[in-house]
């Protein structure tokens, strides 16, 4: 089963939020992740798809990703609390 990807904007919320954007035609989908830290500042992190990636590849290398910024703001959020890891 073969199903288009179509764009999904990022929800207003308050922490963590996540939009798709395909590339037109070429069939690359990047995904863009998004978290606000404790200052409120966002930070974002991309992942292009290819159309020869598959299903699993993918969702693993979103939860990687997901997981990638996650750590980032973290650790930015206890720099500025003012705690060392």
């Amino acid at each position: 089963m073969s199903r288009p990807v179509t764009r999904r904007a990022p929800k207003k919320n308050g922490g963590f939020s996540w939009g798709r954007f395909p590339m037109g035609d070429t069939g690359i989908t990047a995904y863009r992740l998004f978290r606000r830290d404790l200052t409120g500042a966002v930070h974002i992190e991309n992942l292009h798809v290819y159309p020869q990636d598959q299903r699993r590849a993918v969702a693993l290398a979103l939860r990687a990703a997901c997981h990638r910024l996650r750590d980032r703001v973290d650790e930015i959020d206890l720099a500025t609390m003012g705690v060392t890891a």
